[in-house]
């Protein structure tokens, strides 16, 4: 009797993940169809279906704002859906769609449509006519050789729920694409191909990069790396730090950290920027020589140059837990997206590099700050108080002190509850509420956030708890 009575519990509970499996795959977008491409012409034409559509009360359908749509059908493909389209801040990319009921008092969401649209894009090719400050990861850029378009760009349709701000940008896809001659064609989660028609499918929910064009690519420990040029000496090593480095986020978060990574290597389409960014599994790096991926290694050595190109990848390793696993959004979206990545790359610095390099870095915060007037984290309003020194300088700093206070444990074991938390906004609100289910004590975080918060001089506070150590 015993031995049945555990079977049945067996079976409830693999009937249990079957289903919780089920219910997490009904609320992710599917998206099917034809993509044609012209990497010479800039052209992107597409003739989807997205289905596996969630229910939800107030939607929009983003779309980069480059694509003329032809028209938005219903599943079975008989009728036409009058759209309403309009732009608002929710991203600078994007164009919003919805259907609008006959009165106009409400929209309405079907289970899936069809959505047939094009682009022209400009294909810059010559670096005397590129612009200083023109590219980006929401960009959709041709540069003659080969293009690429992130889930950032919109450059397939994205539902967004408008009242509990949340993005779909992650999708499981069954597509067919199509070149008008032999290319290296890759789409998150798929290994890269090389031909004029390539089907690619994933069940996993990722958020599509897409990278399409002239270039190689070759695999090595379960890794890809695509245009990097590296020989198979820095591809060892690359693998190795990469190793290295999710093996202490797996430690420190107590989550076991994703897939193996992608490496992808593209010049930008301006004529000075470089820059990291990630579409989990991919990481990219935008620069050329010697800001690409090559450009890290010294050639006499094939080892990296120096510890701030770890710095890079320990912060883009990071967006698997801030970004992938757990997806901010709200008031503080960008201080847990960014700043949050930005403080556990630097415990890699001190824990992995040393402690002068950490060091180094504090200061170099510091330096960044001192001038600057900070907004108070709990007078955050909207992400235009958030710009690039906040969260990438003051935020990392602002946890730092943090840490001095409670210590480097406690604030891991924080990290942990924020990314195990489910439907949560990221205010201020769960920024305490979090920190005090945590484990922080009320006397804890009440002396932080007056002084390190509130307080009129909080950001000279702040600056001088490093001077205290």
């Amino acid at each position: 009797m015993f031995e049945n009575m555990k079977r049945i519990k067996q079976i409830i509970f693999i009937t249990y993940i079957i289903l919780f499996h089920s219910i997490c795959l009904a609320q992710t977008p599917h998206i099917s169809g034809t993509i044609q491409l012209s990497i010479s012409k800039g052209i992107i034409e597409c003739d989807l279906k997205v289905a596996n559509i969630p229910n939800i009360n107030g939607y929009s359908i983003m779309l980069n704002s480059g694509f003329n749509v032809q028209y938005f059908r219903d599943s079975s493909d008989s009728h036409n859906y009058y759209y309403e389209k309009y732009y608002n801040e929710q991203s600078y990319e994007a164009f919003q769609y919805y259907f609008p009921n006959n009165d106009n008092t409400a929209r309405f969401l079907p289970n899936s449509f069809y959505i047939k649209y094009v682009g022209a894009f400009p294909v810059i090719n010559d670096t005397l006519k590129m612009g200083s400050g023109e590219d980006w990861k929401g960009n959709i850029a041709f540069n003659g050789k080969y293009m690429r378009a992130s889930e950032q760009s919109a450059w397939y349709p994205i539902l967004y729920d408008t009242l509990n701000d949340v993005s779909y940008e992650k999708v499981t896809y069954d597509l067919n694409i199509i070149c008008d001659k032999d290319e290296s064609i890759y789409l998150n989660g798929s290994n890269p191909v090389k031909s004029m028609n390539a089907h690619f499918k994933s069940d996993t929910p990722l958020d599509l990069m897409f990278f399409a064009g002239q270039y190689d690519y070759s695999h090595k420990n379960k890794t890809w790396f695509i245009n990097t040029f590296l020989n198979e000496e820095e591809q060892n090593v690359l693998c190795r730090w990469s190793d290295k480095i999710t093996e202490y986020y797996e430690a420190k978060l107590k989550i076991p950290y994703g897939s193996p990574v992608t490496f992808l290597g593209a010049t930008p389409v301006s004529k000075y920027q470089n820059w990291m960014f990630v579409t989990y599994p991919t990481i990219v790096v935008i620069g050329r020589e010697p800001y690409n991926i090559k450009g890290y290694f010294n050639p006499n050595t094939n080892q990296i140059k120096d510890s701030s190109s770890i710095e890079f990848f320990s912060h883009e390793f990071g967006h698997y837990y801030f970004g992938t696993y757990f997806n901010p959004n709200a008031e503080l979206k960008w201080i847990f997206l960014e700043g949050i990545t930005e403080y556990m790359s630097l415990q890699i610095i001190r824990d992995l590099l040393g402690e002068e390099r950490y060091e180094k870095n504090i200061q170099n915060y510091i330096e960044q700050i001192k001038d600057v007037e900070i907004t108070p984290l709990n007078e955050i309003k909207n992400g235009e108080d958030i710009d690039n020194n906040y969260k990438y300088n003051y935020i990392p700093l602002l946890i730092s002190a943090l840490e001095n206070q409670i210590g480097q444990k406690n604030v891991w074991k924080w990290l942990n509850y924020v990314l195990e938390s489910k439907n949560v906004k990221t205010n201020y609100h769960f920024f305490k509420k979090s920190l005090l289910e945590s484990g922080v004590t009320e006397k804890e975080f009440n002396d932080f956030e007056n002084y390190y918060i509130k307080a009129d001089n909080a950001k000279k506070n702040v600056i001088e708890s490093f001077n205290k150590l």
